[in-house]
C-alpha cells in the first residue's frame, strides 16, 4: 500500500527516514494533530527525554484508537525549540519507527503555546481501506 524510497540521485538521508513515500489511491488517511509531552496531570516535564517519550506514547495511542500502529506512519514532522535536542529527537524517533521508516522532517522553532514545551510532533498515517 505504501512505497517507501531512498532512490539514487538524491542525498542519502543523514539519519533513519525515507526520502519519499507513495501511498496507493483510495487509502484511508489519519492526520494527527501535534502531540506534546505533557504528563497525565497536565504538567510539563523539564527533561527533553521525558517529553519525547510521552509525545511518542501519545502518537501510538492515537494510532491504536483508529486500529493502526507505528507501521502505518507515512510522514512524521518534529518541531524542537533547540538544535541541542536533535540528537535526542533522532534517538526517540528511531526507537519508535518501523522498518521501512516514514518520511520525516525536523524543524527548529522559537517556541510553543505553553512555555517549557521542548518538542511537538505531528504525523500522517495511511492504510488500506
Amino acid at each position: 500500500m505504501a512505497d517507501f524510497r531512498n532512490p539514487a540521485g538524491v542525498p542519502v538521508p543523514p539519519s533513519r527516514y525515507s526520502q519519499s513515500v507513495r501511498v496507493e489511491r483510495n487509502a484511508e488517511y489519519l492526520f494527527l494533530s501535534g502531540q506534546v509531552g505533557l504528563e497525565a496531570d497536565g504538567s510539563i516535564p523539564a527533561d527533553f527525554d521525558r517529553q519525547a517519550e510521552l509525545t511518542w506514547d501519545y502518537i501510538e495511542r492515537l494510532l491504536a484508537d483508529h486500529g493502526m500502529t507505528m507501521a502505518n506512519l507515512v510522514k512524521v514532522q518534529g518541531f524542537l525549540t533547540s538544535a541541542e535536542h536533535v540528537g535526542g529527537y533522532k534517538k526517540w524517533r528511531d526507537l519508535r519507527m518501523p522498518e521501512p521508516p516514514p518520511a520525516s522532517t525536523v524543524v527548529i522553532v522559537s517556541g510553543f503555546v505553553a512555555p517549557g514545551l521542548l518538542i511537538e510532533i505531528d504525523a500522517v498515517a495511511a492504510r488500506e481501506p
